[in-house]
């Protein structure tokens, strides 16, 4: 069950990194970020390295506001 579940979250993960050249709008790419940031620390957690998928949660969500914030700032498109 956990080989099948490591699979899974493996396989979404590099979904989620080939996604982000599909995408031109910069506030969908942020999102998806967040989204690998996530799946990256259920990754760790699954490798019962907690303290690494708990580093990994915080600095994705700060990442994650942190980029949304400029994102309204600047705009969603690049020029």
């Amino acid at each position: 069950m956990i080989d099948i579940l490591m699979f899974l979250m493996l396989a979404l993960l590099i979904a989620t990194a080939l996604s982000i050249f599909i995408f031109n709008d910069l506030l969908y790419i942020v999102v998806i970020f967040g989204a690998y940031s996530m799946i990256m620390s259920l990754v760790w957690q699954q490798l019962n390295s907690p303290d690494l998928a708990i580093t990994e949660a915080a600095i994705g969500i700060g990442l994650t506001v942190l980029m949304v914030t400029v994102v309204t700032k600047v705009g969603r498109r690049p020029q």
